[in-house]
């Protein structure tokens, strides 16, 4: 997986990722006794740290034969995580070190099996298993709460990386290949296919990822910054297996190797198995050729401007246009200083007391930030970006003088004091706030400093850091405003990059792909077209042939526990307000969550609710202005949030809760605080500024068409659902593509000042607290006084003595009757790719067939789609999801078929007759396990019994669906496969693709289907 520094600015954020959590757990382990200069198996002890703020003991060690480096982070988590890191620096932008992150994962000496990382993934109960390709690094992580589990996964993920089968089928296939259209057919034409290939061209059809990825290149262009190390589509067919081969041996060694492991595992067993199987049958080479220099800086700002595709589902062609304005800071590896421009970043852009924000937002000019904006410290020297979408072109110089008149203005003013300290309060509360995957997000924010700096563990102490700058805040009052001026005013690298839509570029990217075929293609004689006919047919054997998968190791049954993980809990009623209170280990924090019923609403008041859910929390209220009160929630909270909630019913079909579900946390001692923030929204009674409102609708919009590129599968299983099922209906309704087609029609015709005064209609009737339930997670030892103070809350909420008890809120939508011909949309956007789904109705969470249905999805995931679709036609993706409302849903992700795709999909069954006969126990328990995977996902106390909560998920319920699910036998999965995918439910299904109109996707000789055409235009 190619990781956009866009994508995943969230990993690169010190003080919104690392500062997670910290359990009320001393940090004592069997470790106490080791040392400083201690030699374990080969390693030599350097350094040992206790981080008192995350209950951690980092041991940092270093290989003595090989230089390799070694990072155990012990905690007291079942959650545990080990990755291998490589840096890995390409020259060119043939994408090497993603191709290879693929090709490695295909098979191994130890591991001869095809794609033995794929098959781990049903043998396993890991938390998380994936591999990654950033610009200069590449990471292989894992994470299990299983120790069996744990060993099982390092073995694979060792050898993958430094014994390699590194086949040519392998390359061709995850790679690139020119092979024919028709594999079969020597005659039909030669076209480039492969995973990567695919993948890329998936990724650059969102704009944002074709901006972020210039904006890289040219503000770092010297060395490996300056090129795309996922893969430019056009040059990717010029690497060769050779290359990648060589690539290989020059990075993947063990002196360019830095290990991490973290949890409450042992640490000396993995030190003994990774010396003896690996390290110590290397000699020691220097990694030089892989060190990233420090960019050589400007004397003079750069101005550059590219084209992008126009979009269809966002705002008219003129005003597509994108400006960023970048800034290159300082060195990665200077810890505090990179701390610093982050808080500097958050202070310039976060919330509407932001400086530009309140230059660059407010004004209305634009669509708003993109995901660009902020701080990029995953490059050796960090990036601050200012980025907008959504403006004219002649706006372009307008945001060059704003941009330097803010900086200006905080020069001379400085930042007002509450708006320091809500930055402050949000490291304090984070360093609290505890996340199922905090060894994940530990190695996303040290890989970047670990990849250039030997002193890793510095990335950690995070209290260091706070002290200093304090400290600094307190000696000298301009402080900030000195850095600023230093880093912002008189800094020339600086890159203003533009880009715009072109109606053309999608013909021209086309010509140039068509160019590149020819080029590959020209001077084929009939020998080497025959060459690449075979090989094809090689491959297809290969993809086809069976696999001595005994040859992985397993997990068995008795790996898994039978017994759910209870949660203490009470439910009493407070003020007439259901009320669930769970105890837990909540370090000192206070999470409040709320469901309000909303079924007395209008169905245009439903259709609203998304966009109230975004804007309620930011007009003010009757005692607040906006900025008084984000001011005073960001001090005191983690932040006020709505959303709109649909709960399919567990037991019957169509039929689901419709709400709001709202929530936040504080600290224990701001309860108080907490609680009046919420009295304050609740009671409302007037909304006036129309001119913020029509900016906020405006934001919303932009963030709604946002990513559609990158999450099309997701999009398209949402609109196949709601072909087939009325609760999915309703979901496609607030959060699909048929709402933001809504949307945009609203806004055409509306009154903004119609539109206000409908949101302000919608908190008079949702905001009543007969309609609420709530829950709250708390720590038993102050449970008492925080009941208190929420029983004082709730007794001030406004209350209606007619609403309708939350006891008696589902509604049974309408239900989809049998008919001789298939409903299907080909929703129709500029994209280079397919994302396509079919949709089944089945069996609801609580029925006996559901546990069968669930474990079918995985077995037809694993042994049919992800081969057939990924395997051997190039998408990037495949699969299938059962929702608990029973909704089987394929899918395909980035895919380059069409109706081939759903072909395949329908071909499920007949697939399943004829192969299932041949399925093995093994088979039937990695489908289990792939299940207990999703079942058993840690969850962090914030979300302990937020199931049964939003969800009505009873222990009872869930037990039962876990020995259910241990319980189905080979003849259920028979009986559920003929119930529900057989010739009688021909016709029981919707079909939707998302993508272009091209040949792929002509669906006018596809029988028995009736299609609609939705042009995003």
């Amino acid at each position: 997986m190619w990781r956009n520094t866009a994508q995943y600015k969230k990993y690169s954020r010190a003080l919104s990722q690392v500062i997670k959590q910290a359990k009320n757990s001393e940090c004592v382990s069997d470790l106490d006794n080791i040392a400083v200069n201690d030699r374990l198996h080969g390693f030599l002890v350097k350094k040992i740290k206790d981080i008192d703020e995350f209950r951690i003991r980092a041991i940092y060690l270093e290989h003595e034969k090989t230089k390799a480096e070694y990072l155990h982070l012990y905690r007291d988590d079942s959650n545990n995580l080990f990755s291998v890191n490589f840096r890995t620096t390409p020259k060119d932008s043939t994408g090497k070190p993603h191709i290879l992150e693929h090709t490695v994962l295909c098979g191994s000496e130890m591991f001869p099996v095809r794609d033995p990382f794929f098959k781990m993934l049903n043998r396993s109960l890991a938390t998380f298993m994936n591999a990654m390709t950033g610009s200069d690094y590449t990471i292989y992580p894992f994470s299990t709460q299983n120790y069996s589990d744990y060993i099982n996964l390092q073995k694979i993920y060792l050898d993958a990386v430094f014994n390699p089968q590194l086949a040519k089928t392998d390359f061709m296939q995850e790679g690139w290949r020119l092979e024919n259209e028709d594999v079969n057919d020597i005659k039909s034409k030669l076209i480039i296919k492969g995973v990567v290939y695919n993948e890329m061209k998936g990724v650059f059809a969102e704009n944002e990822n074709i901006f972020c990825q210039k904006l890289q290149n040219s503000i770092l262009p010297d060395h490996t910054y300056g090129v795309v190390s996922g893969g430019d589509p056009k040059d990717i067919p010029n690497l060769t297996w050779e290359g990648l081969k060589q690539f290989h041996k020059e990075h993947y060694h063990p002196s360019n190797c830095r290990c991490l492991s973290y949890g409450n595992f042992p640490l000396l067993p993995s030190l003994e198995y990774i010396n003896e199987e690996y390290f110590s049958k290397y000699a020691y080479s220097q990694p030089s050729n892989t060190v990233v220099p420090k960019q050589k800086r400007w004397s003079e700002p750069i101005k550059e401007h590219i084209s992008c595709r126009y979009n269809s589902m966002e705002e008219p062609i003129e005003k597509q246009n994108y400006i960023a304005i970048s800034l290159l800071l300082s060195d990665c590896t200077d810890v505090y200083e990179t701390f610093l421009m982050q808080f500097l970043t958050d202070l310039l852009l976060k919330g509407c007391n932001s400086a530009f924000y309140k230059s660059l937002i407010e004004p209305n000019f634009s669509s708003g930030f993109t995901p660009s904006a902020g701080l990029d410290t995953q490059s050796r020297d960090t990036v601050f970006t200012i980025s907008l979408k959504g403006l004219k072109k002649e706006d372009f110089e307008k945001v060059e003088d704003i941009f330097n008149k803010t900086i200006d203005e905080v020069i001379e003013n400085g930042f007002a004091p509450d708006h320091i300290e809500s930055v402050l309060h949000s490291v304090e509360i984070a360093l609290k706030h505890e996340t199922r995957n905090f060894g994940l997000n530990l190695l996303f924010h040290l890989s970047p400093l670990w990849n250039h700096s030997t002193d890793v563990i510095s990335g950690l102490e995070v209290n260091k850091v706070i002290d200093r700058l304090k400290n600094e805040l307190k000696s000298n009052p301009h402080y900030l405003q000195e850095v600023v001026k230093k880093y912002f005013k008189e800094n020339k690298h600086k890159l203003v990059l533009t880009m715009s839509p072109d109606k053309e570029y999608e013909s021209k990217q086309e010509k140039t792909e068509a160019e590149l075929l020819k080029n590959k293609t020209r001077g084929l004689g009939d020998k080497d077209k025959k060459e690449i006919y075979e090989n094809g047919l090689k491959l297809k054997e290969l993809q086809e042939a069976t696999q001595n998968t005994n040859l992985l190791p397993t997990l068995v049954m008795d790996d898994i526990s039978c017994d759910i993980e209870k949660v203490s809990k009470v439910i009493v009623s407070i003020n007439n307000v259901h009320t669930q209170i769970n105890k837990v280990n909540s370090n000192g924090i206070v999470y409040f969550k709320s469901i309000l019923n909303t079924t007395e609403l209008s169905q245009e008041q439903q259709m609203l609710l998304p966009l109230f859910c975004y804007i309620i929390n930011k007009l003010g209220t009757d005692q607040l202005n906006y900025k008084e009160f984000e001011s005073l929630m960001n001090r005191k909270t983690a932040g006020l949030n709505f959303m709109a909630h649909i709960a399919e019913s567990l037991y019957h079909l169509h039929t689901y809760e419709p709400g709001v579900y709202i929530s936040s946390h504080c600290l224990e001692k701001n309860v108080e605080n907490m609680w009046d923030l919420w009295q304050q929204v609740f009671t409302i009674s007037k909304l006036a500024d129309v001119d913020r409102f029509k900016m906020l609708v405006q934001l919303y919009m932009a963030n709604l068409t946002h990513g559609i590129a990158d999450s099309g599968h997701v999009y398209a299983m949402q609109a196949a659902s709601s072909l087939v099922s009325a609760s999915s209906y309703q979901v496609e309704l607030l959060s699909g593509l048929q709402h933001i087609a809504y949307m945009k029609g609203l806004i055409q015709t509306s009154n903004y000042s119609a539109m206000l005064e409908g949101i302000l209609d919608i908190a008079r009737t949702l905001f009543d607290k007969r309609k609420m339930r709530v829950a709250i997670n708390t720590s038993p030892e102050n449970q008492s006084a925080i009941l208190r103070t929420y029983e004082n809350f709730t007794s001030h909420l406004p209350s209606n003595a007619n609403t309708l008890s939350p006891e008696n809120s589902y509604i049974t939508g309408k239900t989809w009757t049998s008919s001789d011909s298939v409903n299907c949309q080909h929703h129709v956007i500029n994209i280079p790719v397919n994302f396509c789904s079919k949709a089944v109705l089945t069996s609801p969470f609580a029925t006996p067939d559901h546990a069968s249905l669930r474990i079918l999805a995985r077995f037809l995931s694993s042994k049919y789609l992800h081969p057939e679709l990924r395997e051997k036609r190039g998408a990037y993706g495949a699969g299938a999801r059962l929702s608990s409302d029973g909704v089987l849903a394929f899918y395909s992700y980035r895919d380059p078929n069409g109706a081939e795709t759903l072909d395949v999909f329908d071909g499920s069954y007949d697939w399943f007759k004829k192969e299932f006969k041949n399925a093995t126990d093994q088979d039937l328990l990695e489908a289990k396990l792939g299940v207990f995977q999703s079942v058993d996902a840690p969850i962090p106390p914030s979300s302990k019994g937020f199931d049964e909560f939003s969800r009505r998920l009873t222990p009872a319920l869930l037990q039962r669906h876990r020995a259910d699910i241990m319980a189905v036998k080979k003849s259920d999965l028979e009986n559920v496969v003929e119930k529900y995918l057989g010739e009688d439910n021909t016709f029981n299904c919707g079909k939707v693709i998302l993508g272009s109109k091209n040949e792929k996707v002509d669906m006018s000789a596809r029988k028995d289907e009736i299609w609609t055409v939705v042009d995003s235009a």
